[in-house]
């Protein structure tokens, strides 16, 4: 049982590895900075302009902070099952952890 736990326990934390070693090596995280970046000096760009050609100036033009927003009923109850699930494994982690910090103050 405990090896099947730990077993279980490995390849979980070494999938998971894998998968943010192949998103950081694709440039998954990288496409997404420079298209922000992009962005800004876009609107940088266009702020320059307007001050050159005397137009009214409005911040408001300038920040785009308009995200698109993907919520909706499933993805809300996702999120709410997907933490209270979080918040299960932490308990259960408090709890194996506490029992083999007892186990090992038993052995001294």
């Amino acid at each position: 049982m405990k090896n099947n736990f730990l077993r279980i326990m490995s390849l979980t934390v070494f999938l998971i590895f894998l998968a943010l070693y192949y998103a950081a090596n694709v440039g998954i995280i990288d496409y997404q900075a420079r298209n922000k970046t992009r962005l800004t000096e876009e609107q940088i760009q266009l702020f320059e302009e307007d001050v050159k050609n005397n137009v009214e100036i409005d911040l408001k033009k300038y920040l785009n902070d308009k995200e698109q927003q993907y919520e909706n009923k499933i993805s809300k109850s996702t999120l709410n099952l997907s933490n209270s699930i979080g918040k299960t494994v932490q308990s259960i982690l408090d709890f194996f952890y506490e029992k083999m910090e007892d186990a090992m103050k038993e052995r001294k």
